[in-house]
């Protein structure tokens, strides 16, 4: 079964559109800190989902020779506002520029990609108002194809803040067996032939080649191949016809995933926090 990600997308966002038209306003605030084809392409699909849902999209772009106080401080500016109902940092930054350290000016409350310290760190004691949405992707698929995890051989491909670590931790929840694969395995391809699932998460076209029959395959990867083609971590063509689920890139997970973000956006919205939170 291949996944169809733009369908799957519009099924959430069609619940999603009754939430959001019960709130008075609300407003994602994104910012673009030295722009790309690539980032600005991403940015493009989260501007088009929150028109779709009548959401007041708003791009901040900042140019990273500011230097990370004025840049912070310019953040900082724009999410104190209680016009902003939710905001992310469109990644990759550039390199000189510590990533952690401009996350975690997203306040936990609108913190729509729970990247920031405070809120990964209310993920992994399970206390989050939402979860991460590569998680809430893997969770969605496992509900509504009926898959379960438990006692499954997970291999997950890279252990990058965005994909890797919170599934791990999604995946060790749900009482799996997991194993994470880096530059530094040996022999992966003998744990792809073993796992019951596979996730790929390193953003390296066709890394995957090889899977155990009727195998779970989610491709969260995203990169250009030896042509110049966009792709996943999971060679699609090869394996479609060997794994019993397998999502495409593009078009796979990437759409699910941006609804997702949609729906912690809601999700933060409507929680009421607790006087001493």
């Amino acid at each position: 079964m291949v996944i169809n990600g733009d369908e799957l997308a519009k099924e959430i966002l069609v619940r999603l559109k009754e939430k959001v038209n019960d709130r008075k306003h609300l407003r994602l605030a994104a910012f673009l800190i030295d722009s790309n084809q690539e980032k600005e392409k991403f940015l493009k699909i989260k501007k088009k989902y929150c028109q779709d849902l009548g959401v007041d999209f708003r791009l901040y772009p900042i140019d990273p020779s500011l230097g990370r106080k004025k840049i912070r401080t310019l953040i900082n500016q724009v999410v104190r506002s209680k016009l902003v109902s939710g905001a992310l940092i469109q990644l990759p930054l550039p390199k000189n520029l510590s990533t952690q350290y401009f996350l975690n000016s997203i306040p936990a409350r609108k913190d729509v990609d729970c990247l920031s310290g405070r809120c990964l760190g209310q993920f992994f004691v399970n206390q989050a108002v939402i979860r991460p949405p590569v998680v809430e992707v893997v969770d969605f698929i496992r509900e509504k194809f009926k898959l379960d995890f438990e006692s499954k051989l997970v291999v997950v491909v890279g252990y990058g803040r965005l994909v890797g670590r919170p599934l791990a931790h999604y995946f060790g929840q749900a009482k799996s067996t997991v194993i994470i694969i880096n530059e530094k395995t040996k022999n992966a391809g003998e744990f792809f032939e073993k796992a019951d699932v596979i996730i790929g998460g390193a953003g390296q076209p066709n890394l995957v080649k090889t899977c155990a029959p009727g195998a779970v395959l989610i491709d969260f990867g995203y990169g250009l191949d030896d042509q110049g083609r966009v792709g996943g971590d999971i060679d699609f063509e090869k394996l479609k016809n060997r794994a019993s689920l397998i999502t495409a890139t593009p078009n796979g997970t990437g759409p699910i995933l941006v609804a997702k973000l949609m729906e912690n956006l809601v999700k933060l919205s409507l929680f009421k926090p607790k006087q001493n939170d």
